[in-house]
């Protein structure tokens, strides 16, 4: 009998021994344990840019719930604006609401999930980032810490994922927090005392498989500097490029196919100035993929010239701008059996929901609108020019010296099939054709008076977009 009391005594403080950091770090790991099921898959679903009130969108929480239903993920990530931010009436008790209204599908279906914070959560002026944060751990499925003092931002942390017999770590998730704003207002992005935290992490892991980096994906806001490798840059004109942001604000880029599928439909916001964290995956050798939201229109994945898989997720949200029936969620497919290439694929909003979203006018609150007025604009002044002159001029060219990689790197078959091995990027065709011009246009030069009667509203247009391009290039509403 002592000895069956000793060893429970014993078990129980291991316990505590275990879970004595978390708790310093002012946070509580659920019970939860993630593993690959009995047919050695796991599934996650990556929703991005929740970004509501407490009065959400009913079509974003359907959404939500058909997507749940269809799919059966293992795990739900929200990778940041997981509310508005701020928003006229909020107080904490509606961030609370607003925060439920996203999580209760989840809580409804018993589904595990993980939280990350974007930009915008940090501007509520009624809660801290901190604040939110407990309100997510309130829920019995949530797999999210706060970890305290420990490091910069709120929620920075890992989820491993066991082997289908419990026998070892065959997978991972980073979850990073990438900050908000810098001190000069701009993009920001994970600190260097997080990235030594996730250096550490992955050699633990490591040491525990063999010395062998344990395959791992990562799940944050604001994209990585180096999402702009699998853009080229092209000539102002050519229709379905985009404008770049921050230190690429002055470029226009369109995506590189040879790297990259998917969706661009507006210039990627990462971190201002590179912090460093995709040189520590490349020493590190354990990230299989990064993913990001922020920009709520771009789908695409791809992978770069060392290797790493880049992608998006668009966001769902329908508070704020989004790319009409193409609002999405990005699946994740992993074998444990062939852990580093998964499967990812986007389920959209138009391919599962019955109806048409319904009036979308607040998808012209964006930069891409911008972008297309002055795209439009050039090639309406440059037609009814050669109409007028009968000299046209040189059609921009998409390929700029120095842009194109030498070689073209193993992106898997270009197929329509509804998955794509990762790095490969979702199989969405791509945005208009980079030479191909606008419809809207054709025929101006053979009819000046069409190119005239057009010309009034999109100057107007044009110039009244100029006038605020500049502020929603440094900040959009993302």
């Amino acid at each position: 009998m002592k000895k069956r009391i000793i060893s429970i005594v014993m078990a129980l403080s291991l316990l505590l021994a275990v879970m004595a950091p978390v708790a310093s770090a002012g946070a509580s790991r659920k019970d939860t344990v993630l593993q690959f099921r009995q047919d050695g898959k796991f599934k996650i679903m990556m929703i991005s840019d929740t970004q509501d009130t407490d009065k959400a969108d009913q079509r974003m929480i359907h959404f939500i719930e058909a997507s749940l239903d269809q799919e059966k993920p293992d795990l739900v990530v929200f990778t940041g604006d997981n509310i508005a931010g701020r928003w006229v009436g909020s107080t904490a008790e509606k961030v609370r609401t607003a925060i439920d209204k996203i999580i209760q599908p989840l809580v409804q279906r018993d589904i595990p999930f993980a939280v990350v914070f974007g930009n915008h959560d940090g501007e509520s002026r009624v809660t801290t980032k901190e604040d939110q944060m407990a309100m997510f751990m309130a829920y019995g499925n949530c797999l999210a810490i706060d970890e305290g003092e420990a490091l910069d931002g709120v929620g920075t942390y890992n989820l491993p994922i066991l082997s289908s017999d419990g026998s070892r770590v065959a997978f991972n998730i980073y979850m990073m927090d990438s900050n908000d704003y810098d001190a000069n207002g701009n993009y920001d992005g994970v600190h260097q005392n997080q990235i030594d935290w996730y250096e550490q992490t992955s050699n633990t892991l490591k040491a525990e498989n063999g010395g062998n980096p344990v395959p791992s994906l990562l799940f944050q806001h604001i994209p990585v500097p180096q999402i702009y490798s699998l853009l080229k840059q092209v000539p102002f004109g050519v229709m379905g490029s985009v404008r770049g942001s921050g230190r690429n604000a002055a470029k226009w880029y369109v995506m590189d196919e040879s790297k990259a599928e998917g969706v661009v439909k507006e210039g990627p916001c990462p971190s201002y100035d590179d912090h460093g964290q995709y040189d520590s995956w490349l020493r590190q050798g354990d990230i299989a993929g990064a993913f990001f939201g922020h920009d709520h229109t771009n789908n695409m994945v791809g992978k770069t010239d060392e290797g790493i898989t880049l992608g998006y997720n668009a966001g769902c949200s329908f508070h704020l701008y989004g790319d009409g029936l193409n609002r999405s969620m990005r699946m994740f497919v992993i074998d444990e059996n062939d852990a580093w290439n998964y499967d990812t694929y986007l389920v959209k909003y138009g391919d599962i929901m019955p109806d048409d979203g319904g009036c979308l006018l607040v998808d012209l609150i964006a930069v891409r609108t911008i972008d297309n007025a002055l795209l439009y604009g050039y090639q309406l002044i440059k037609q009814l020019f050669e109409g007028i002159t009968g000299s046209p001029e040189t059609e921009p060219s998409t390929a700029v010296s120095g842009t194109e990689p030498e070689g073209t790197p193993d992106t898997g078959p270009a197929d329509s099939s509804a998955t794509a091995q990762a790095g490969t990027g979702s199989t969405e065709p791509s945005d208009t054709p980079a030479t191909e011009r606008s419809e809207l246009f054709n025929g101006s030069a053979e009819n000046p008076a069409t190119g005239v009667s057009l010309a009034i509203p999109v100057l107007a247009l044009v110039s009244t977009s100029a006038a605020v391009a500049f502020v929603l290039t440094r900040k959009k509403a993302k």
